[in-house]
Order: C-alpha cells, then structure tokens, then sequence
C-alpha cells in the first residue's frame, strides 16, 4: 500500500512539473511571438527565453509548427470564450459580427502583446486558431440562413472577417490607424457581408461595455 501511495505522489509531482514547465515554454513564446518582429521566433529562441534545453521543448512540441497553435489556442480560447458569452445573447447576427470584430480590435490596442501574438501565429494557417475559425464561419452562416447576410458563400464571409479583421489588427499595432478606424473597419465589413447602411451605422456606434473574463490561472 505504502509502495503504491509512493507511486501515485510521484507521478502527481510529474504531472505538476510538466504543468509548469508547459506554462514556461508557453509564456516566453507569447513574449516572443508577441513583439513586431514575432513571426522570426525560432526554437532557440524559445528554450532560451524559458531557460530550458532544446531535448525539453521537444518533450513537449514536435516542432514550431505545433507551439505555435498551442500559442494561438491558449491566447485565443478565454477571449473567444468572453466574446461569445456576451454575442450569443443578441438578437441578430449583424449584430453578433459587429461587437466581435470590434471587440478584438480593441483588445488589441489595449494589449500590444497579444494582438502581435495574434498577428504572428495567424500568418500561413487558420486565423487566430481553429475555434475561431469555426465559430465565424458558424455566424456568417446563421446570417446567412436568416436572410441579414446577402453572401452565397460562408467561407467568403469568413475570410472577409478575418482577413480584413487581421489587416485592422495589424493596421492598429503599428500605429497607423485614424480616429474612429475600428468602427470604420466594423462598417465596412458589414456593408460587405449585405447588411443595410442604416442598420450598419447603428451597430458600430453603440458603446462597448467590457467583456467578462474569466480569472487567470496561477
């Protein structure tokens, strides 16, 4: 008994060390993926920002390819996760695309940081990870189905979405943006996808009121 307690505490303390040192490689990728020059990171670079040898990041990553979604998943999920509990809840899907796009656009003023680890890990794959990928294209089809959204194709709105969306992002970080760009941006898109002026204008000049996140993990 004592022999089999003994066995299950170490295997717990391994668990926990990997816990940890999975956090490390993670923090010093969003410290490096999360600068202007993010998307040169290199495996090196890693495992020196988190004081570990390149044999451990490979315990974890087989290469830079599957950090860099972990990267995505892990500085997208609470986010993503915040932005639907408060779009979920609207009436329409005009009105649902609206508060997202410009939610994220603020976010990334707000915080450098993650809107340049956005930035880099959207480069050559599915923009902002994969559940964000999904879940715009889900809205752009409910618009579509609902008849707010005069396009033939969701994966057309999608990419209108997220590319324009990574574009503004990007527009933003570098300090390039006029007063007013985001609602702009937000405008535009909605016109794109067919939704009326009228209705367009009004959506982009409501407040926003701050998101709900969840607590961060220590």
């Amino acid at each position: 008994m004592r022999r089999n307690i003994n066995s299950i505490r170490r295997s717990e303390i391994g668990a926990e060390k990997r816990s940890r040192t999975l956090v490390i490689l993670l923090g010093a990728a969003l410290e490096l993926f999360g600068r202007e020059d993010g998307r040169l990171t290199r495996i090196e670079d890693v495992c020196a920002a988190a004081h570990v040898s390149r044999g451990t990041f490979y315990n974890y990553f087989p290469g830079m390819d599957a950090l860099i979604t972990a990267l995505s998943n892990h500085i997208s999920e609470d986010f993503d996760s915040a932005v639907h509990a408060a779009i979920d809840v609207l009436p329409t899907f005009a009105e649902r695309t609206c508060l997202a796009i410009r939610n994220y656009l603020r976010r990334a003023v707000e915080d450098p940081q993650w809107g340049w680890a956005m930035v880099n890990t959207s480069l050559g794959r599915p923009m902002h990870g994969e559940t964000i990928f999904r879940r715009v294209r889900e809205t752009i089809q409910g618009g579509i189905d609902s008849g707010e959204f005069t396009l033939d194709s969701a994966d057309v709105g999608r990419d209108l979405v997220l590319g324009t969306g990574l574009a503004a992002m990007l527009t933003l970080l570098q300090g390039r943006a006029a007063e007013h760009y985001s609602q702009a941006v937000a405008y535009r898109i909605l016109l794109a996808l067919g939704v009326v002026p009228a209705i367009a204008t009004d959506l982009v000049n409501r407040p926003l009121t701050a998101l709900s996140m969840p607590a961060a993990n220590t």
